[in-house]
Order: C-alpha cells, then sequence, then structure tokens
C-alpha cells in the first residue's frame, strides 16, 4: 500500500471521469494478485471462554489475543466511539485495521456467522465497524455518496475493485472471479464513503446506509447500484462460503496445520468449480459433480456444502 495515494491519482488523471446516468463500469486499478498466507490463529486458547459463547466473541477473543491485530482494533475502537466521534478519523482507522490486520483476523471479526435468533451475536456482528460513527448520519441518497466517491481517488479505485469481482456477468448470477477475491474488495470499501454494513442483527444481509428516495430520473441508476450491494448473488454467495468456513473452524479443535491444508484444498477446489461453471469443456465429466468436499487431516475431517 506504499505509495498507494500517489499511484491511485495517476491512474485517475489518465482515465476519463464517469457522469451519472452512465453506469459503464470502472476497471479496477489494482492488479489482480493474491497472496495467500496460512491460517495462525491458535483456537486452544478460546478455553477461557464459556463453550457456548457465540462466533463473533470467539473470533473478537482471537483478535484480541493476537497483537497486532488488538493493537488495530484498539485504534478504531478509540477513534470511533465516544457521542463527539471523528468521523474522517474513524474511517481513516478502520482502513488501517483492514488493510494491515492479518485476513483471518479481519474477516474473522467481520464475518463471524450467528445462529438463527441470536440478537447478541448478530448485534455484536453489525457493530464491529462502529457504524454510529463511520455510517453516514441521516439519510444520504445512494447516488450523493457514489458522487463523494468518485471525487476521492482512494474510494474510486476501492468501488471499482468492488464492482470489477463482485459484479455477475449474466442473469444466471456468475461471478466474476473467485469468491475470496469479492471479500477483499468488499473489505476494501469498508472506511470509505461507501462503506457497507449488516443491515440487521437477525440476518447476514448487508447493504449501504443510503437510500434512493429523491433521485428523480436517476431513480433506476441508483437503484442498481443499491441493488448491487442489498441484491448481489456473488457477494451474498462469498458472505455464505465464508461464513460456513468460519462455523466448521470451531466445529473440531482443528491444529494450524490442519488450517493451512484447509485452506489449500479449499483454494483448488475453489478453482475447479470456477472452471467447472464458466468452460466445463475443459474439464472431465466424472467426478465433478459431487457437492461435498472433505477435508481432513489425521482422524478428523471437515465436509463443506458446495452448490
Amino acid at each position: 500500500m506504499k505509495n498507494q495515494t500517489a499511484c491511485l491519482d495517476i491512474y485517475w488523471t489518465i482515465h476519463p471521469a464517469r457522469s451519472l446516468g452512465d453506469y459503464e463500469l470502472d476497471v479496477s486499478p489494482y492488479e489482480d494478485t493474491v497472496t495467500r498466507k496460512p491460517w495462525k490463529m491458535n483456537l486452544s486458547k478460546l478455553n477461557m471462554l464459556k463453550p457456548d459463547s457465540d462466533l463473533c466473541l470467539k473470533f473478537a477473543m482471537l483478535c484480541t489475543l493476537n497483537d497486532k491485530c488488538d493493537r488495530l482494533r484498539k485504534a478504531y475502537g478509540e477513534a470511533c466511539s465516544g457521542p463527539r466521534c471523528q468521523h474522517h478519523t474513524c474511517l481513516r482507522q478502520l482502513r488501517a485495521f483492514f488493510e494491515k490486520a492479518s485476513e483471518p483476523h479481519a474477516q474473522g471479526l467481520l464475518l463471524c456467522p450467528c445462529a438463527p435468533g441470536d440478537l447478541g451475536c448478530g448485534k455484536r456482528r453489525r457493530n464491529t465497524i462502529a457504524p454510529s460513527c463511520s455510517l453516514p448520519s441521516g439519510t444520504s441518497n445512494c447516488l450523493e455518496l457514489r458522487r463523494l466517491c468518485l471525487s476521492n481517488p482512494l474510494c474510486r479505485s476501492r468501488l471499482a475493485d468492488f464492482q470489477t469481482h463482485c459484479h455477475p456477468m449474466d442473469i444466471l448470477g456468475t461471478c466474476t472471479t473467485e469468491k475470496s477475491r469479492c471479500l477483499r474488495a468488499y473489505m476494501g470499501l469498508i472506511g470509505t464513503t461507501m462503506t457497507p454494513n449488516f443491515v440487521s442483527n437477525i440476518n447476514a444481509s448487508v447493504a449501504l446506509s443510503c437510500t434512493c428516495r429523491g433521485s428523480g430520473n436517476l431513480q433506476e441508476e441508483c437503484e442498481r447500484l443499491e441493488e448491487s450491494f442489498s441484491h448481489n448473488p456473488c457477494l451474498t454467495e462469498a458472505i455464505a462460503s465464508k461464513m460456513l468456513l468460519h462455523s466448521q473452524l470451531f466445529s473440531q479443535d482443528w491444529t494450524d496445520s490442519t488450517l493451512a491444508i484447509m485452506e489449500r484444498q479449499l483454494d483448488s477446489l475453489e478453482a475447479l468449480f470456477s472452471l467447472y461453471y464458466t468452460q466445463p469443456d475443459l474439464l472431465p465429466t466424472r467426478g465433478i459433480g459431487h457437492h461435498r468436499l472433505a477435508i481432513s487431516s489425521g482422524d478428523k475431517q471437515l465436509y463443506l456444502a458446495l452448490s
């Protein structure tokens, strides 16, 4: 991320500006490279919690037990708390957390699964990004948020990255890239003008904090923007898949080595299924139609349901 601002300023200087009413999507300025690191979270440290503690509390504890995650989380917690929070400082510290904290810790905090009816867990998950300070006050128009976003090179870049990697290619909802890449793009928006969040404590639906009321002739344009978050099959599937994985992590006492093996096997399977749905002629027909993946380490196995 070094010299990111200067680089993005140059990028958008040589790319034409979009105007409202033109829904051609910007192309992400970020290179489509992915650096994967093995999970490094010792779940055995959670024995200090009650066995029936919700998973959002467990992931919060894992962050607390990690020096870097704890330091970054406290920084945005302090900036985003209090009756007179500094909105822009809060956003800056949120961006720092999701850019610098390890991906397993950041995704665990943000995308922790909650049992049906567990409103306490849902509230904890929804409050992860301190919405009372980080989200716009009042009811903003979604197109106005986008206008502000497009005037800022960083926000515009993050929005373009989200639109590039979480955009359905066709009416069937076929996604352009892997679910993991969509999640990274989604999390990259947190701490910008276009910060999304969970809409309630009872489910995992997400949306922008804005409305399309008063959009006039641009009502359809506004609704498409809003629905790219609230009714996006690629984003919904990516979030559900990650929450399923997080649920399975706590169903057994997985070791660090098991998690590393599991991540590699999930990456391979995701690439295989992506190829299966986009270029099926390149794959053999036998063995692809199974809808469960067994990941094993010693005498333990984890089954993930796949559609």
